[in-house]
């Protein structure tokens, strides 16, 4: 590993990028491509310092919890580290959110400080803040960071004295999950969570300096943060972030910045798919592509990597493990189409309901432990008690092993389809849809049957351009599946509804499915 590799152990975030900045000070750490400003390691160094400072200066003390409302950019990534160096809580959040939102996490968090910008400003309308933030210039031109006090806290003098630096085992960042019935969960996660993911994250994917990523997901989501900004500190790499992901940029970006690798969701891949592809001259520097945050169906691995001849990493994640959970091995090592891939810097089994190890074959739900593994959620410990049993994390997936220990997730067990007793993945009849060249997304959920319990349906959505009859894609799912898991509700819809990484909320499509349905039953009473 080159120098500034990820076998670096350090205590803190503070330390990290106090390190990095010493050993690695005019090296480009960051690079805003629409800009072209890119900040050195030194320079990032002082930025975060200076951050951290300025909120000391506000009185924000050692684990108090501060709101950061931006989206990807120099800001977010001087915010988000500034916060945690300083001893604070960062609470990332999502500013596509709408104010009553922002408020319902500002008073679950206890949040006594938000940070935003002024492109982000309109964000809090309605979020119960006042309309006099103060402004403070940052690191992008125009754009100063505003800093909104929670009105429920009592200024606070700046704090006399020496502060205790922060420490591994401190709170670093409360994450939301994206919540798919009532209201989120807050997910605990300290400096050594983050530090240990970031570190496994290196190892599995072997980064090294003379690496650059490309980080197109949000950094207020676990896979944006982890993968793509804390792993290249770590191993002293470079990193290119765009304020949001672009279909048309994208591979421009690779081209003139020589890109190495970048982290995706499968709709990212499925969208590139769908538009010209770049020259291979252009992309001669990439080693590989990964995929996290929802399953990537076999059909979209194969015809990317046919595609454009580039590697697709497919791996494992969720918040309260601090990003990756497995990821399959780079070549010429085995991938497994279909599969998570291996554990990495984690201990990762399947168990039955009893909680007992079940043998490789063996459907099960996932349970995880390692030094990565969060120690709970914010103010709720009926979930805790739920998740987290005899030193196991139970994350809700279910899946199994095979003989060679790659695991293969099937879905949530909320999420199982069960018709008239028979269960069935709703994962297994995406990857038959996604066989058919027309289809860029697909979703199927289970909806309510007055005879069966639950009737499969599917939600396509498709390549621009193309055209599909709903018979033709039940027709090939009798090919291929039983009767009983083949849709009988085939639905064509513009767009999915998402959360932040960019999975699929399947629970919401049965609201999709009763809003079509019920302007259908209009549309026949007109």
């Amino acid at each position: 590993m080159g120098k500034g590799g990820a076998a670096m152990t350090v205590r803190s975030f503070r330390e990290l990028v106090e390190r990095r900045g010493d050993e690695l000070t005019d090296r480009i750490f960051i690079t805003a491509p629409e800009t072209g400003v890119s900040l050195t390691f030194g320079r990032y160094r002082r930025a975060v310092m200076q951050f951290a400072a300025l909120l000391e200066g506000k009185g924000v003390e050692r684990g108090e919890r501060v709101a950061v409302v931006l989206s990807n950019g120099l800001n977010a990534a001087i915010a988000m580290l500034g916060v945690m160096s300083a001893g604070g809580v960062a609470v990332p959040v999502n500013p596509k959110l709408k104010g009553p939102e922002i408020a319902w996490l500002l008073n679950h968090s206890g949040a006594r400080l938000v940070v935003t910008d002024l492109l982000h400003q309109s964000s809090l309308a309605g979020a119960g803040l006042g309309d006099k933030p103060a402004t403070v210039d940052g690191c992008e031109k125009d754009n100063p960071y505003a800093l909104y006090p929670v009105s429920r806290f009592e200024a606070k003098r700046a704090g006399q004295g020496d502060r205790l630096l922060p420490a591994r085992d401190d709170t670093a960042m409360i994450l939301y999950t994206s919540g798919t019935t009532g209201h989120p969960k807050g997910v605990i996660l300290s400096h050594g969570n983050l530090l240990s993911n970031a570190g496994h994250v290196s190892e599995a994917h072997r980064l090294t300096s003379a690496d650059v990523a490309l980080c197109v997901l949000p950094l207020f989501h676990i896979n944006g943060f982890v993968f793509t900004l804390l792993a290249p500190l770590l191993s002293g790499s470079a990193v290119v972030m765009p304020g949001r992901f672009h279909v048309e940029r994208f591979w421009h970006w690779v081209r003139d910045h020589r890109v190495t690798w970048f982290s995706a969701v499968p709709t990212i891949l499925s969208l590139l798919l769908s538009h010209a592809g770049p020259a291979p001259a252009d992309i001669e520097s990439v080693r590989f592509a990964r995929s996290a945050s929802a399953p990537l169906p076999v059909a979209v691995l194969e015809e990317f990597e046919h595609r454009f001849g580039i590697p697709v990493i497919e791996t494992y994640g969720i918040s309260e493990a601090a990003g990756q959970v497995t990821a399959n091995p780079l070549p010429p090592l085995v991938r497994k189409p279909g599969s998570a891939g291996l554990p990495a810097g984690n201990e990762l089994a399947v168990v039955d309901e009893d909680g007992s190890r079940l043998p490789a074959g063996s459907l099960g739900e996932v349970v995880l432990r390692g030094d990565n593994i969060f120690c709970g959620y914010l103010a709720n410990p009926e979930a805790d008690r739920e998740a987290l049993q005899e030193g196991w994390y139970h994350t809700g997936d279910l899946g199994y092993l095979d003989e060679d220990g790659y695991v293969f997730l099937t879905g949530r067990k909320k999420e199982l389809i069960n018709r008239s007793g028979e269960k069935i993945s709703p994962r297994e009849v995406e990857e038959i849809i996604h066989r058919l060249p027309e289809v860029e997304e697909v979703g199927v959920v289970g909806l309510p049957h007055r005879l069966y319990g639950e009737e499969v349906a599917a939600f396509v959505m498709l390549r621009q351009g193309r055209y599909l009859e709903a018979e033709t894609v039940r027709q090939f799912c009798r090919k291929h599946l039983a009767g009983f898991k083949v849709p009988r509700e085939v639905l064509f819809i513009d767009e999915f509804p998402k959360g932040p990484s960019g999975k699929i909320q399947r629970r919401r499509l049965v609201d999709v499915y009763q809003q079509i349905t019920s302007l259908q039953e209009k549309e026949k009473r007109a």
